[in-house]
């Protein structure tokens, strides 16, 4: 098992442990069908990240900023050979010509989702500081609503 893997298993066990984090909306099995239905890959840690910031309001440990990976040597792409366990995410998204909803003092923030050694894909997560989740998995063209 990878050690990013490796790090979504102990985060998703530890919510689990943790209370109801997924009853906001509709539990894990509803975050793993809207996942598997969507395309994504590596489901288990898309419902990790999910409850977690819906437990937290805060990305889960593997994720990173595009500053700290910078300060770590990243020029872009993936980074498990560089920083092995970590992925890019917590970054302000600038949803200027997207259709996402806006709201006084509401930002956006992004995560990728199902990136590799070698690129980080077009599949995000975009998720409000009020608590709104959206999917893009074609590189912000569509925003579906996380359930």
């Amino acid at each position: 098992m990878s050690a990013n893997r490796l790090l979504w298993v102990i985060a998703a066990a530890l919510l689990a442990a943790g209370g109801p984090a997924g009853a906001q909306g509709g539990g894990d099995a509803a975050l793993a069908a809207f996942a598997t239905g969507s395309g994504l890959q590596d489901v288990s840690a898309f419902v990790a990240t999910v409850d977690t910031l819906r437990a937290s309001g805060h990305l889960p440990p593997p994720y990173v900023t595009k500053e700290d990976a910078e300060r770590h040597g990243w020029h872009g792409g993936g980074l498990c050979t560089l920083w092995p366990g970590h992925v890019i995410g917590g970054d302000v998204f600038d949803d200027a010509g997207t259709p996402l909803p806006s709201a006084p003092g509401r930002v956006y923030h992004e995560a990728d989702l199902d990136s590799t050694c070698s690129e980080r894909g077009p599949k995000r997560l975009v998720y409000s500081s009020d608590g709104i989740l959206y999917l893009t998995v074609d590189h912000y063209v569509t925003f579906v609503p996380v359930p």
